[in-house]
């Protein structure tokens, strides 16, 4: 039952919408804790923070 939870978490943490523009887009793994670029706008979207 925990793979079902790691695997919910890991996809909540590459899932991000621009602030901007308000496009949705899933972020590579390799890449789901760092700032990446919105491929609609260009504006910088910042990772998920620690609740």
């Amino acid at each position: 039952m925990g793979g079902i939870f790691y695997g919910i978490s890991d996809a909540l943490l590459r899932k991000r919408r621009c602030p901007k523009c308000g496009k949705e887009q899933v972020v590579p793994r390799e890449k789901r804790r760092e700032t990446v670029r919105c491929v609609k706008c260009g504006n910088e979207i910042p990772p998920p923070t620690n609740r």
